[in-house]
């Protein structure tokens, strides 16, 4: 019985330590920290948020501000904004080419 234990306890170990080997993340093979990445992400959202906010009059750039602050979503919060379709048109262009951006810095990053 106590052999089965010490056993048991043993192999358990072994595995642990094993599948905690095999989480951690070398920095050669990470690029970037998960901080450094959120900090980068949060940089670009803050871009296209003045980007957009610069298609916006002022009004509306006050309404957009308080929706997010109330914990909307960008996108949710402009569609309450009552655009004019000259608005809504640049304001998909900067989506699609912060897109467009996205993607190609992604193949950049799996290569």
């Amino acid at each position: 019985m106590k052999k089965t234990i010490a056993t048991t306890v043993l192999l358990v170990t072994i595995l642990v330590g094993g599948i905690t080997a095999c989480n951690r993340s070398n920095s050669s093979d990470v690029p970037q920290s998960n901080a450094s990445q959120s900090q980068e992400r949060t940089q670009k959202r803050e871009a296209v948020r003045k980007q957009i906010e610069a298609v916006l009059t002022p009004d509306q750039v006050q309404q957009l501000q308080t929706k997010l602050q109330q914990g909307e979503k960008m996108r949710q919060a402009l569609s309450s904004l009552n655009l004019t379709p000259d608005q809504k048109t640049k304001i998909q262009e900067i989506y699609k080419a912060n897109y467009a951006q996205r993607q190609k810095q992604s193949k950049e990053n799996s290569q």
